[in-house]
């Protein structure tokens, strides 16, 4: 029987096949200020950049950067400064590696750089990533695997009725709730093993304004669940000091498994 560990691992090694041979470098995470500088020319460093030969990276006090190779070595710069190109490679070449990790990154270094020549940059983040809503939890681009599920709202007046919808795959519920601010999701829904995308949103009854983007949850195929209960367990493990970056990196493994499971 092949051990869970190397089901992880087989995952996040799935074949990759990169665009350009140009060495590069992503910039997956920054915090606070930080710059990238072309000709003495600087821009604010943006999630989903890449540094090549012809730019460096200036780090303001307080600052820090993760960046990201594309056989998946990260590393993270925090010493206030400039880098140059050179300097960054010369890093990258002494940096240790995961093999999880690693593996992790190379998928997203590869999402990131087929974005680049894309019109319809990462389609899943676009239906992933949320704005304010009134929906409070689950936490939206999430993985369910306890039932029942507890659907959560914060209203904008007390006492006022919701309008909640919830689709779990072709299903849709479309109800009015009243005196509550909560709902859970008839367990009927959510029976089977394979894998389902759950949908929901809610906005007052008496709205005229359209229905917000729903948050989006997977939950797996019943033979996927303990892997993807190890995978997101590492990621805890691995970067619990830095909420955002953790939050950054689950919503990632949640695309990932999106485009796996092909959920529409």
């Amino acid at each position: 029987m092949i051990k869970l560990s190397a089901i992880v691992l087989s995952f996040f090694l799935l074949p990759l096949h990169g665009k350009a041979s140009e060495v590069k470098y992503l910039l997956y995470h920054i915090n606070k200020e930080v710059h990238r500088q072309y000709n003495g020319i600087k821009e604010a460093a943006k999630r989903g950049m890449f540094v090549t030969n012809r730019h460096s990276i200036i780090i303001s006090p307080l600052a820090d950067v993760m960046l990201v190779q594309s056989d998946g070595k990260s590393m993270l710069l925090s010493k206030p400064g400039t880098y140059t190109f050179l300097q960054i490679k010369k890093l990258f070449s002494t940096a240790k590696s995961s093999g999880v990790s690693s593996a992790f990154f190379s998928y997203v270094f590869e999402k990131f750089l087929n974005s680049q020549s894309n019109d319809d940059q990462q389609k899943v983040s676009a239906a992933v990533y949320r704005g304010k809503s009134a929906m409070l939890s689950p936490p939206d681009s999430s993985f369910l695997f306890t039932f029942p599920v507890l659907l959560q709202w914060k209203p904008e007046q007390k006492n006022i009725p919701y309008r909640v919808t919830i689709r779990v795959n072709e299903i849709l519920l479309d109800t009015v709730i009243r005196f509550k601010t909560f709902l859970t999701v008839p367990s009927k829904l959510l029976l089977g093993d394979e894998a389902m995308l759950l949908e929901w949103g809610t906005i007052p009854a008496d709205s005229k304004q359209p229905q917000p983007p729903p948050f989006l949850y997977i939950i797996p195929a019943k033979k996927d669940k303990e892997i993807i209960k190890k995978q997101l367990a590492y990621l805890k493990t691995t970067y619990l000091k830095d909420r955002h970056l953790l939050r950054l990196m689950e919503k990632d493994l949640f695309e990932r498994w999106y485009e796996l499971y092909q959920l529409k």
